[in-house]
């Protein structure tokens, strides 16, 4: 009998360990909080392992997640190259300051989009837009080899399933695969998606791209290179 209460209080005492164990674990931090900050790009390579970080940075490419699901920065460059690729990109590369004013802060936009909880993966869009009072967007798709009917002032790339991890929680770095799905649209006058077909999605360049994350604001960052 005494051995039956004493079997029973050994596990009666090691279900209150485990639960209060497992209470005190700690809880992994969401990938959408971790993902929220300012973040320099620091590392890029096309799958062939190629470095092209100089080809996307004019002369730096940083942007800002926002809680709300906000992306702001100098990235027009980086998903440029990866949409249009290094076909015809020394004539592209030439236009850039002609058509994005990143020295005066004008600075472009788009969204991010994750799961909640640990995601391994993300979606995201960036908003392409001139932002300098001369030159437009247009200029930069001629040169792509863009047909005419489909110049817009605005394009939507959208990338679906980009990989996303953390070395720590100020090392994050994206993966454009074989298994990202893009999606690029424009928008009507009443403001609804209009899928815009001037370029092949499949032919948009895979690559890992390194960011680390930044304690000053975009424009002391982009001050800093001038």
């Amino acid at each position: 009998m005494k051995n039956l209460t004493r079997n029973a209080y050994l596990l009666a005492a090691g279900v209150i360990c485990t639960l209060f164990l497992n209470s005190c674990e700690k809880t992994e931090t969401a990938t959408r909080t971790r993902m929220q900050g300012n973040w320099q790009l620091t590392f890029a390579r096309d799958a062939a392992g190629n470095d092209i970080k100089q080809k996307v940075a004019f002369p730096v490419t940083v942007l800002q997640l926002t809680y709300d699901n906000g992306m702001v920065g100098t990235l027009s460059p980086m998903f440029m190259y990866i949409v249009y690729g290094d076909n015809k990109w020394v004539q592209i590369a030439s236009k850039i300051d002609q058509v994005f004013d990143y020295a005066n802060f004008r600075f472009n936009t788009g969204e991010f989009f994750v799961d909640p909880g640990v995601q391994e993966s993300f979606t995201v869009e960036a908003k392409l837009q001139a932002t300098a009072l001369a030159g437009g967007l247009i200029d930069i798709l001629t040169l792509a080899g863009v047909d005419a009917t489909w110049f817009q002032q605005v394009v939507y790339h959208k990338f679906i399933n980009v990989s996303v991890s953390f070395a720590d929680d100020d090392h994050m770095t994206w993966e454009f695969t074989d298994a990202t799905q893009p999606v690029y649209n424009y928008k009507d006058g009443q403001g609804n998606y209009v899928l815009w077909q001037g370029v092949p999605i499949n032919s948009f360049t895979r690559g890992t791209f390194a960011f680390t994350r930044r304690t000053q604001t975009l424009n002391e960052i982009v001050t800093s290179y001038k």
